[in-house]
């Protein structure tokens, strides 16, 4: 009988534990959206077309005071510049899945005050050509960094931004995505 009683106190625990364990992997709150579908066209991260740099537009975020170019490719030499397009995700307005990566902390850290972005604050989209879009930001999460189905497209035209989270870390990703509100031709 002695024996079975520290067998007794170790369930609880371990059933304790699982729990904690259980909410710790869902603590970040964001898991891949039913309507989540990879685009065929999404280029890896590592592939040679993440790294051109070329610009595409520019992005602006009156909230957090942010008027950025945007340039195409997320390989950490283009996000060093600035706003980085992840090539083969969809431009301004487009449906599908818009997604745009920026440091926080280092280089010209455009996404710095993105944590500080609040359900429908504004973000404004041209591309190239003078085509510019407005997005209302519709949620913010926390997700890790393999997450890739955040570069998913949804059934709705959407922004998607990243960046590493929290600041000074590339533990996590913060994630913010806006729908697409309007779009008009403005040259």
């Amino acid at each position: 009988m002695p024996m079975m009683r520290p067998v007794r106190l170790l369930v609880p625990l371990f059933v304790i534990i699982g729990m904690f364990a259980n909410l710790s992997g869902s603590a970040l709150g964001a898991n891949a959206p039913d309507d989540a579908v990879p685009n065929p066209a999404r280029q890896p991260s590592f592939h040679r077309t993440q790294s051109s740099g070329y610009v595409l537009g520019s992005i602006t975020i009156p909230a957090i005071g942010l008027d950025e170019t945007i340039r195409s490719g997320v390989s950490l030499d283009v996000i060093d510049q600035g706003v980085a397009h992840w090539a083969g995700t969809v431009g301004p307005g487009e449906d599908g899945n818009l997604v745009l990566a920026g440091h926080r902390t280092t280089h010209s850290k455009p996404f710095a005050d993105l944590d500080r972005l609040g359900i429908d604050d504004l973000i404004y989209v041209t591309d190239g050509h003078g085509f510019a879009v407005m997005y209302k930001v519709a949620e913010t999460s926390i997700v890790e960094p393999q997450d890739l189905w955040i570069t998913y497209d949804r059934a709705k035209p959407m922004l998607t931004l990243f960046a590493c989270h929290p600041k000074g870390s590339s533990r996590h990703r913060i994630v913010v995505t806006a729908d697409l509100v309007a779009g008009r031709r403005i040259s």
